[in-house]
């Protein structure tokens, strides 16, 4: 008889005697249910890397933001009462159903941002054509009147690499005031706070 089928034995023993009095018995070392009970830790940030990130855009994101600082809704909140702040938005566009039928209309959804928000579509992608990447830095420089001390918040959504790699990006432009904000237009709006419906800000010929 193996140790697992014995331990199993001794655990069902205990099951029937608490059973018998009342109590609850936990589960002895070694038994299937004692592996189950002790869940392995779940990730819940990425550590971050030198680069921009070139894998899967949803998941565990950093806690920091190397050049830049982290903002949270709160603060977010409290900072664009003060006025004169850069909301950048790197969302992607969203794209047409693969399985929708050729000439079928199809309308996406509208998208919604924080009030006072430039869209710009394709600028948080770990590697970016030159047109979207000459876009991003002239219209951060044509935004902030070529200060690089003008803050700038860039987000996108929860749990999302995008806004990470465009404040990383800004950061690489020579801003020193970037935020990056992780909790995106889904923690703004679960805050009860507004958002509206924005277009897109990109080059005629880019399309992420």
């Amino acid at each position: 008889m193996s140790a697992r089928s014995v331990a199993r034995g001794v655990w069902t023993s205990l099951l029937l005697l608490a059973s018998l009095s009342g109590q609850a018995a936990d589960p002895p070392a070694g038994s299937d249910q004692a592996a189950s009970s002790a869940s392995p830790e779940i990730t819940t940030s990425a550590e971050e890397p030198a680069d921009f990130w070139t894998g899967p855009i949803n998941g565990p994101v950093p806690l920091t933001l190397a050049g830049g600082a982290v903002i949270h809704t709160q603060e977010l909140d409290e900072l664009l009462k003060k006025g004169d702040v850069i909301l950048i938005d790197v969302s992607n566009r969203p794209r047409r159903p693969e399985n929708l039928a050729p000439g079928a209309p199809w309308l996406p959804t509208p998208h919604r941002s924080i009030p006072g928000t430039v869209w710009i579509p394709g600028a948080g992608a770990g590697a970016i054509a030159p047109e979207i990447d000459s876009y991003f830095r002239d219209r951060l420089a044509q935004l902030t009147g070529n200060d690089l001390d003008h803050p700038i918040v860039i987000y996108c959504h929860e749990r999302c690499w995008l806004s990470w790699n465009g404040a990383k990006r800004a950061v690489r432009y020579g801003y020193r005031a970037i935020h990056w904000f992780p909790e995106g237009i889904e923690g703004w709006r679960a805050a009860g706070l507004e958002a509206v419906v924005v277009e897109p800000s990109a080059p005629a010929r880019a399309a992420p």
